[in-house]
């Protein structure tokens, strides 16, 4: 199963699996930046307060009027010493600012909809580390937190984690652990160890929705990521 990339863009996380590296809105760092109103124009759609990795946050949604192909070299010629890594539809960016403060846009296009979607955060200058794990995502044997965020307004949590150890391996300790703790599986890829590469879990009480997703690293392992939300 493809997660699509941030699915939290209809409040179901943000799974990224783009190519063979994994992006989303956490932290790296370098580059230089100025107003990205003038390479973009977004018009903004909402926004709201996230706690990743213990630190208040405001996460921006817009939608750009131009196609992702033109808003990279827009902000290539405006922000030359930034960061970008880019696919065939989405675009990470990272620009720093004079103050620290790193600004992180994530560019998406999906075919039918708005030519590009913007999301948003601007990040302190300290690299952020995952603060406490949510003791209710089970994590494999030798698993690694790598990142954990927090949506108050949707009542829903991300979390992302590295193991050592590849997809076929870590999706069936993962979904065994679920199902343990009470968890429905939907989808039921785990079940085919060579091709499945995440899972969807319902649970009725309290009614509540996970999703897995997986994408394999250069070494063998894999991260993983886990994003659950619990219905008010």
């Amino acid at each position: 199963m493809k997660l699509p990339a941030i699915l939290f863009l209809t409040a179901v996380g943000f799974a990224l699996p783009l190519s063979a590296e994994v992006f989303s809105l956490w932290p790296f760092s370098s580059g230089e930046g100025g107003d990205r109103q003038e390479a973009l124009n977004p018009a903004r759609l909402w926004s709201e307060k996230v706690v990743v990795d213990g630190h208040s946050l405001e996460m921006g949604v817009s939608l750009v009027r131009n196609p992702l192909d033109v808003c990279y070299k827009n902000l290539r010629k405006l922000y030359p010493d930034a960061r970008f890594a880019a696919n065939a539809n989405s675009l990470l960016v990272e620009i720093k600012r004079k103050n620290g403060i790193r600004r992180r846009l994530y560019l998406l296009s999906i075919e039918g909809i708005y030519p590009t979607i913007e999301f948003s955060m601007d990040l302190p200058a300290e690299k952020l580390k995952p603060s406490n794990w949510p003791a209710d995502f089970p994590l494999p044997p030798g698993a690694k937190p790598i990142a954990v965020m927090e949506f108050p307004n949707r009542n829903a949590v991300y979390g992302a984690f590295s193991s050592d150890f590849g997809v076929e391996q870590t999706l069936p300790i993962l979904a065994s652990a679920l199902k343990n703790a009470g968890w429905n599986s939907v989808t039921k890829e785990h079940q085919d160890s060579l091709r499945g590469s995440g899972e969807v879990f319902l649970k009725q009480d309290p009614p509540s929705l996970l999703i897995l997703g997986f994408s394999p690293t250069k070494n063998g392992g894999c991260i993983g990521t886990i994003y659950q939300r619990r219905n008010k």
